[in-house]
């Protein structure tokens, strides 16, 4: 018999459909930051289905355009200087694992000072500890495979130092995220593949990983391959061109 500590505090609406409850959540505060990358989520609707949500729930919003793949620090401050100069309360996350990552920092750097390399692990990070926790971050992922939209961690690219490494604290736990598949539909047959191994191989290292435990071999491991691998094999063309 095995002891352990479970923690998991974000609350997940999963399933097709499930974006069109937000409005009826207690969402975290009374003004978001959307935080979106590049122009799918327009194309497909996604952020104008978001908006009418937070309109139905009054809850005012900005938004933060232009997030790169491989989020950076640059990216990160930018973010937590709109999320100050427009007074928000809350960041919301409309993207996949790239802008999860990086909302889950702005929300950390919107209430903390200096830089965001202040907090890395990194060779030439800081190393410092958060004075304040990070705010509310609600997360509306439109892929799969990383599940930042469950866990505090965030891969932040600096170019600078020419470092790419994990920032993690308890307080960037998202506190909701909606995991509609409707919003992954539009996703190319090619990086649904990509996603796909991404999960794979997340769920693979809890077998070979050295503190393995077998609780995480039955919630993480055995079914998302088995289920995984099966879904994939049937997964050969977008829905959306």
């Amino acid at each position: 018999m095995y002891n352990f500590n479970f923690y998991m505090p974000t609350k997940v609406l999963f399933g097709p459909g499930k974006l069109n409850e937000l409005h009826s959540e207690q969402l975290p505060g009374k003004k978001a930051l959307i935080a979106i990358g590049g122009k799918s989520v327009k194309k497909y609707g996604y952020l104008e289905r978001l908006e009418k949500e937070l309109d139905a729930a009054n809850v005012k919003y900005v938004l933060f355009e232009g997030i790169r793949p491989n989020p950076t620090d640059i990216n990160v401050m930018e973010g937590a200087k709109a999320v100050r100069e427009n007074d928000c309360d809350f960041v919301i996350a409309l993207g996949g694992g790239s802008i999860m990552d990086c909302s889950k920092c702005i929300a950390l750097m919107a209430s903390n000072n200096g830089d965001i390399w202040d907090y890395s692990l990194s060779a030439n990070g800081g190393k410092k500890q958060p004075e304040n926790p990070a705010l509310p971050i609600v997360c509306i992922t439109t892929s799969a495979g990383t599940a930042s939209e469950v866990d505090i961690a965030s891969v932040i690219t600096n170019d600078t130092t020419q470092e790419k490494t994990g920032i993690f604290f308890p307080s960037m736990f998202p506190t909701l995220s909606v995991v509609d598949s409707d919003l992954m539909m539009s996703v190319p047959a090619k990086l649904t593949a990509y996603q796909g191994m991404d999960a794979f191989f997340h769920a693979s290292e809890t077998v070979v990983n050295i503190n393995h435990h077998p609780i995480e071999y039955s919630c993480a491991a055995e079914p998302p391959v088995r289920c995984g691998v099966s879904h994939l094999s049937r997964r050969n063309e977008p829905l959306y061109n």
